[in-house]
Formats: C-alpha cells, structure tokens, sequence
C-alpha cells in the first residue's frame, strides 16, 4: 500500500447517517495511512571521495527501506524526495576512512541548502575510521522537496568515505506529522 495521501477525514453534518464510505474516509484511510507512513533508510556500500575543505553530499547506492519510493539508487542517489507532504524527521551519519589529521563533520541539506543547526563537528582521531552524525531534525517538506547528508573534511586532501559494517554513510527520513 505505498504512496497513500495524508488522508482528510470527512466532515461531519448534523443529519448525516454513518455510512460505509464515511466510515472508510475518517477511520479506515487514516489508520491505513498511519500503519504505513513514509519512510526511508539508505545506506552507502560503495566508498565516495571526499575533498578537503569543501561540503559534499553522498552517495547512497543500497536502499534498506523506502516505503513510498522517494529514493533511487542510481539517479541522484543522494536524495532522498517527498512524495507525500507533510513534517519528517531527518537524521544522517559520515563515516571516513582512518585518518589522524583535521576535522569531519556532518550536516543536512534541504533541497541543496544546508539547514540551519544541523551541522556537527570535530577532531580526527588518532588513525581510526570516524563517523560524524547529524542530530534529529524535524523538517516541513512539500511533494517534490529533498533532503541530502553532506560531509566535510580538512585531511589535506581527498579522503573517502567507510562504507563497513557497523560505520558508514546514511541517511534516515520518517514522516512525523502533517
């Protein structure tokens, strides 16, 4: 039952009889709606260079969940797009390969432009793969408006990305509210 709109609950008249079709339109589209929301997790399975100095989005090449097919692994893979409007909450996580110098970071983007707050940072460690994650947002997207995870990091040079088991780069997207 993918891609259901957010459903309108039928308006109520005085006179009215409860019928069937208005049964179905306050209770049974919003439950079956509620019961399978938009969601998304992608991950990256393929490892992406990095430039220092400078934001770049990933790539997210294995789709996990995608309940109403707001994401495509090929075609800007990095995306994930709303296909139902509505309140989200977006989170996203960088991981580089080992790399003891400069800074890694992780922020979201909103239909290309990073989003206010989200941005984290810090220090390399010693010569171990890192990851950086974003913190939860909650953002208001429309049909048609996506949302990216960008690294950045300042090595000195191109740096890519740990696709391993347990630290890689993704991108988790639920539908929160209308």
């Amino acid at each position: 039952m993918a891609n259901l709109p957010v459903p309108v609950l039928a308006s109520e008249v005085a006179g009215n009889f409860f019928t069937a079709a208005l049964a179905r339109a306050g209770i049974y589209n919003a439950g079956t709606f509620l019961l399978n929301p938009p969601l998304f997790v992608g991950t990256q399975n393929t490892t992406q260079s990095t430039t220092t100095g400078a934001w770049t989005v990933t790539s997210l090449d294995t789709t996990q969940v995608d309940s109403y097919g707001g994401h495509s692994n090929t075609t800007n893979n990095s995306r994930y797009t709303a296909q139902v409007a509505g309140l989200y909450q977006v989170c996203g996580v960088v991981g580089w390969a080992s790399n003891a110098t400069g800074i890694r970071g992780a922020r979201l983007h909103l239909n290309g432009a990073p989003i206010q707050g989200t941005a984290q940072m810090t220090i390399a460690a010693s010569g171990s793969v890192h990851a950086m994650a974003t913190p939860v947002r909650v953002v208001r997207l429309g049909a048609g408006d996506y949302v990216e995870v960008a690294g950045w990091q300042s090595s000195g040079g191109a740096l890519v990305t740990n696709v391993g088991s347990d630290i890689a780069p993704a991108l988790w997207v639920c539908w929160a509210g209308a």
